[in-house]
């Protein structure tokens, strides 16, 4: 394996193992490792499965669907991302970058391997023969074809870097280095994952040809289980210190926050430290019926929402000859969907600014979010009850504050610093007049009753008169913009300073 670490398998031939219980063999094998001071550390090669989420019940008079006007994942907040407003007018973040760069940029879809759509085959990387560049880290071959014949892989990365008549992707200069992981029966190994994020970013693998591309990010969109239907929340030690070295080469890692519909439940790799941890919403903004929640959360992106209809879902490449009307073509809903998203957008910050490390990349796609949908509703509403993260993934809002470099980015003081006191039934008032938050101070303007769920989610508006001020209903603070000399609301609840 990679960095040093061996996997060990249990040889079944032996008659003392037949006669044993696996799993009580295997935690002695482990406890014995564990006690030798030699080992870092041991772990068992846990599993996992590539699950769809399943489609509900509807009843719907099908148009023609197959055009990039489906794709609302593109176009305006709050359901949309901004690339461009509307079809073709390429005036959001698209108007700024695609993802070119003199070198490419590099996004390592770690997942089911690829089917050869027209759609994607330019962005695929080639080895110097014209063939896919990739690994298959289930049966340690080049073997990059998708035998799980659910072209999951094949969706996150169109929804990265597609780019044809049907479809468009988040970038369409991006370079897609395909990491096949499991089997054909969509089961694979955790050493597979570990192994794939080493390689993904450049380092040597025993046994596999050096990648020559490294990736600048990582998607990756499934879990890793127990078994079916039993997930495991807890990120072990080989992972962890797999994560932490892909960072510290550089890269970002995009991961789905997952499918469950609980409050923070975040099976490996999502529940890593050093992940972005992605929920889902729907063309509304309003958090999609399946996503995971809760405050642990990065942030959101669209993912999709079938209950709206077959173009609730998120329009990707699948196979040729199958998908929505056997077009090569389909809408899939999941977390699964949302990770591509942010993953394509840091493609486009690293294309703007190259020289951008990996908390910097990380920060402009945090404080650049716009604002969720408005929903009574606390099953849908991403504010309150189900927090779907710090708001909606922006790529116009994240293009244009890599491009305008600023010294500093903050948000708006977040509810604990505003020491609140209760002032009524279920409402709040400010307890401070002054707050230093973060790298700014702000001064109140205006004090009031109001809800928990105002101070949760607050506002950044700026005035005519260039004052920059924070809202929480019809509470208010004002930044004290003397320590800068000049700023600007990057994002909902976001600001971006030159000192």
């Amino acid at each position: 394996m990679a960095n040093g670490a061996y996997s060990l398998v249990l040889d079944n031939s032996n008659s003392a193992l037949k006669n044993s219980n696996e799993q009580i063999e295997t935690s002695r094998i482990l406890n014995k490792l564990r006690a030798n001071p030699d080992v870092l550390y041991a772990v068992k090669d846990r599993i996992g499965f590539f699950k769809p989420v399943p489609d509900p019940s509807i009843n719907e008079s099908l148009g023609e669907l197959l055009s990039h006007t489906s794709q609302w994942d593109e176009f305006v907040p709050p359901g949309g991302i901004m690339l461009e407003s509307k079809a073709g007018l390429r005036d959001g973040a698209w108007a700024y970058t695609s993802g070119a760069s003199n070198k490419p940029i590099v996004v390592a879809v770690l997942d089911t391997g690829i089917a050869l759509n027209d759609s994607l085959d330019k962005n695929l990387l080639k080895d110097k023969s014209g063939q896919i560049w990739g690994w298959n880290f289930a049966a340690n071959d080049n073997n990059l074809m998708d035998e799980t014949k659910s072209y999951h892989g094949t969706h996150v990365a169109g929804t990265i870097a597609g780019y044809g008549n049907v479809m468009i992707g988040v970038g369409e200069d991006l370079k897609i280095l395909t990491v096949k992981i499991p089997a054909e029966t969509g089961m694979f190994y955790e050493s597979a994952v570990v192994n794939g994020i080493y390689w993904s970013v450049g380092e040597d693998v025993p046994g596999v040809p050096k990648n020559t591309y490294p990736a600048k990010v990582l998607n990756m969109s499934f879990g890793v289980d127990l078994e079916p239907g039993r997930e495991i929340d807890y990120c072990d030690e080989a992972l962890q210190e797999a994560v932490f070295f892909a960072r510290k080469k550089g890269a970002v890692l995009a991961v789905a926050a997952g499918n469950d519909n609980v409050w923070e439940h975040y099976n490996a790799p999502a529940v890593c430290n050093g992940t972005i941890k992605i929920a889902s919403t729907g063309p509304e903004g309003l958090r999609s019926y399946f996503s995971n929640y809760g405050p642990s959360i990065t942030l959101a992106a669209p993912g999709g929402d079938k209950r709206y209809g077959t173009a609730g879902g998120i329009l990707s490449t699948v196979n040729p000859g199958g998908g929505y009307n056997a077009s090569g073509f389909d809408f899939y809903q999941g977390t699964s969907m949302a990770s591509p998203h942010v993953a394509g957008v840091a493609g486009l910050v690293f294309a703007i600014n190259t020289s951008l490390k990996t908390e910097q990349v990380e920060q402009i796609l945090y404080m650049t979010t716009h604002n969720f949908g408005k929903s009574n509703d606390t099953n849908k509403s991403c504010v309150g009850r189900k927090p779907c993260g710090h708001g909606i993934l922006d790529a116009e809002n994240a293009v244009k504050t890599a491009l305008n470099g600023y010294d500093v980015l903050f948000s708006a003081p977040a509810k604990a610093a505003l020491s609140t006191n209760a002032c009524g039934k279920m409402m709040l008032q400010p307890g401070k007049n002054k707050i230093n938050s973060e790298n700014a101070a702000w001064i109140q303007t205006q004090t009031g009753c109001e809800s928990e769920e105002s101070y949760l989610n607050p506002h950044i508006e700026k005035t005519k008169d260039g004052k920059i001020r924070a809202y929480y209903g019809s509470v208010s603070y004002q930044l004290d913009q003397t320590a800068f000399s000049e700023c600007h609301v990057v994002g909902y609840d976001g600001v971006g300073c030159y000192l």
